[in-house]
């Protein structure tokens, strides 16, 4: 995923595009236990918009 930020002059920050290169998950491990079978894939909000073309709204 790539996200295309804006600073202002404040140093404040926005993302004003995403784009996704790829929706698959090989692989996913706790950063803090090192569990892989504790772990619970969520989906990332907009990601049905996105995958249908339109943009994703955050």
């Amino acid at each position: 995923m790539i996200d295309f930020v804006h600073f202002d002059l404040a140093g404040d920050s926005k993302v004003e595009e995403t784009q996704v290169l790829s929706e698959t998950v090989e692989s996913v491990r706790c950063r803090w236990c090192n569990a892989v079978d504790q772990v619970e894939l969520v989906a990332r909000p907009g990601a049905e918009e996105s995958a249908e073309g339109g943009p994703a709204q955050g």
